[in-house]
């Protein structure tokens, strides 16, 4: 039973008790309900708002999901890493990145030769141990 139907139930049980109208307890009842009912349907629209607010949010949250995928899959320079392979390499103002991609959760980032020399990072994305080789 939702708190509507508890409130018509619990009318109908006041009514039920046949109160005199002339008697300042069955004021003070009829009162109470009124300020009752309007609590119910305060609640009841707060609910309803939250409802649409919360469906808003989720439509919101599935578009900048979407930006977000779009964003990142035409970026060169993705977010992990990985062993670097000379096989993808970049020029940008005469400096060499390296494409890697991280082995744990298959994102792609860009780094520059300074980066590759210091030999190791963490994968912003997933915290992997990143090791760099460029001997092999």
């Amino acid at each position: 039973m939702n708190k509507l139907e508890k409130l018509a139930y619990l009318k109908g049980l006041v009514e039920g008790l046949n109160l005199n109208d002339d008697k300042k307890d069955t004021k003070v009842i009829k009162y109470l309900m009124e300020l009752l009912e309007d609590i119910v349907l305060d609640m009841e629209n707060l609910e309803d708002g939250f409802e649409e607010f919360q469906q808003q949010l989720d439509e919101v949250d599935e578009d900048l999901g979407a930006i977000e995928k779009d964003l990142y899959e035409t970026d060169n320079c993705g977010c992990t890493h990985e062993k670097p392979e000379k096989k993808s390499t970049k020029k940008t103002k005469d400096e060499l990145y390296y494409e890697v991609t991280c082995p744990t959760c298959g994102d792609t980032i860009c780094l520059d030769e300074d980066l590759i020399n210091v030999g190791e990072m963490e994968c912003p994305n997933c915290g992997e141990k990143l090791e760099f080789d460029l001997d092999n």
